[in-house]
């Protein structure tokens, strides 16, 4: 069997009236009639429209006709846009006598942006990390200083879908590995993280950390400067500054003095 690829498949929208396939569909599988048949079952009790054009291997960091936060999981056998896989996991069996067998010659997407340009960053080592077009975000985006504190769950649910999905697991432990063996410099894990480390050491342990809580035994990872846990002080006045104060006058936090001598009391004096 061969490997999984990308495949964008747009229909001719003068004959497609199914809301779920004008913008295209974004399927994985291995090959034109895999992917086919797959979309077909998204459609199960009328045909296919006819297929304008078909785009193998199709890079996520180039522009889409959608949004990316509405795709599923291009590494998984499976329709991913509309985001199908995240519902049914990826797509074990293989039935391909639902795909048309009619169908335009399938044309490979030009040169897909390298991970540099993607990432808006000169550091060129990251263009060499395994499978780094699928797997920016617990690679890079998890790490930065301006996600801060999100990593904490991030980490976690990681972890499950690594040990859950093998095929995902293996690519990301295989670019982690890469990682590790590279030694990234403080510099060039800033760039384009933004999240700065103070030697050499900290960060190689620090990636070393990661990996091994993702598939080791290691019960916590390291996580970046920035992403400790607030106080339960800070938390409470973090969490009313994200409020819409509708009010005036100032509020009172759990039990602390009133902030301000002209703020009545929540409660009366002797309870």
């Amino acid at each position: 069997m061969t490997t999984l690829r990308r495949f964008w498949i747009e229909f001719d929208t003068q004959e497609c009236s199914d809301g779920l396939l004008q913008q295209g569909v974004g399927v994985s599988g291995f090959d034109v009639r895999d992917c086919l048949s797959m979309v077909a079952d998204l459609v199960r009790d009328r045909p296919l429209p006819p297929v304008s054009r078909i785009t193998v291997d199709i890079s996520l960091a180039e522009p889409l006709p959608v949004s990316r936060r509405y795709l599923g999981v291009s590494v998984w056998r499976g329709v991913w846009y509309p985001p199908v896989n995240l519902e049914t996991g990826p797509s074990r069996s293989i039935d391909r006598r639902g795909a048309p067998c009619d169908y335009p010659t399938p044309v490979t997407q030009s040169r897909p942006r390298r991970a540099s340009e993607t990432l808006c960053t000169k550091a060129t080592w990251w263009d060499e990390i395994p499978h780094i077009g699928s797997l920016l975000w617990p690679l890079v985006n998890m790490h930065r200083t301006e996600y801060g504190r999100g990593m904490r769950s991030s980490a976690t649910v990681l972890r499950e879908v690594c040990a859950t999905d093998s095929t995902y697991g293996v690519m990301v432990r295989e670019a982690l590995d890469f990682m590790v063996a590279w030694h990234p410099t403080p510099d060039e894990w800033f760039d384009p993280t933004e999240t700065r480390f103070a030697d050499q050491r900290d960060l190689d342990e620090y990636l070393r950390a990661f990996r091994d809580y993702l598939f080791g035994t290691r019960p916590e990872p390291i996580y970046p400067p920035g992403s400790e846990p607030l106080s339960p002080e800070d938390a409470w006045l973090d969490a009313i500054s994200r409020l819409v104060v509708t009010r005036p006058g100032p509020v009172d936090a759990p039990g602390s003095e009133r902030l301000s001598p002209d703020t009545e009391p929540r409660l009366p004096q002797n309870e």
